[in-house]
């Protein structure tokens, strides 16, 4: 371990961010150490036990933290060979409702595929996408906004209209925007987005899979894609906690929108929301 390297962590170690536990003290460090190339792509990891050793912390924290390590992609675990540091995310394109505005314009989005499901339940989604027995794909992502908090996003297509997104490589589909790579296969022409949102507690279940604390509460955003001939697309659900931020939303899709828009596009936005922490 370079002493860089143990810089950046020990930094982070010894100025606590008021309610943060310590696996999440060492979960920034590691992300520092990385972000300023202390830590190279590729370069191996020490082992927990020698990490315990070399840190003021215990091995349960030392896995904490690179377990979240592992599940936002910034660390790879090989079998047999170790732990290291993984090559560069690639960012979500175009997030056209992952938008929160920081200060500098936008916050980077990363993306995770958690999974594809082909549905049996109904839902608000069934009617528009004509739902006949299991013919509704789920396709859910983690999304980290900046690496500080996630939002969990689920996405609702018709099977048989779109087969392309069960076929997909993991690879593509984890950073894909699903609208531009419909209207790319299949000449899709989305001409609005209906939305709305509601306040309510998260689930057990979202809790876990977005890593909030038992008793987080936030919006659910409700999205359906339509066409110009006024054909739903597709349906999506967003579950975004609590935060500082703005969020920029709008029911106009544009293929050509790009995620780094400047601050003087961010105030001409149709709609802004802002999600502060409670």
């Amino acid at each position: 371990m370079t002493m860089k390297w143990r810089e950046s962590v020990l930094r982070k170690l010894n100025q606590p961010v008021a309610g943060m536990p310590k696996h999440g003290g060492l979960y920034a460090g590691f992300v520092e150490a990385i972000e300023s190339g202390a830590l190279k792509p590729g370069q191996k990891l020490p082992t927990e036990t020698a990490l315990a050793e070399q840190l003021p912390v215990s091995i349960g924290t030392i896995q904490r933290a690179l377990g979240t390590l592992v599940s936002e992609g910034l660390v790879v675990r090989r079998r047999g060979a170790g732990s290291f540091v993984a090559h560069p995310q690639h960012l979500l394109e175009h997030p056209l409702h992952c938008r929160f505005v920081g200060p500098h314009g936008f916050l980077p989005v990363y993306s995770q595929l958690i999974g594809r499901k082909l549905m049996k339940a109904q839902g608000p989604w069934s009617a528009p996408l004509n739902q006949n027995g299991q013919s509704v794909l789920r396709i859910d992502r983690k999304i980290s906004i900046n690496r500080e908090f996630n939002v969990l996003s689920r996405i609702y297509v018709d099977l048989l209209r779109f087969p392309l997104l069960m076929t997909c490589p993991p690879a593509e589909l984890v950073s894909a925007n699903i609208k531009l790579l419909l209207a790319k296969h299949y000449r899709v022409a989305i001409s609005h987005i209906e939305q709305s949102m509601t306040m309510a507690p998260f689930s057990s279940a979202l809790q876990r899979v977005m890593e909030v604390q038992p008793d987080a509460v936030g919006a659910k955003m409700e999205l359906l894609a339509v066409e110009t001939s006024g054909m739903a697309v597709m349906y999506q659900e967003l579950y975004v906690p609590t935060n500082p931020y703005r969020l920029v939303v709008s029911d106009k899709f544009s293929a050509t929108e790009d995620a780094s828009t400047s601050k003087s596009n961010i105030s001409k936005a149709k709609s802004v929301h802002q999600f502060s922490r409670l």
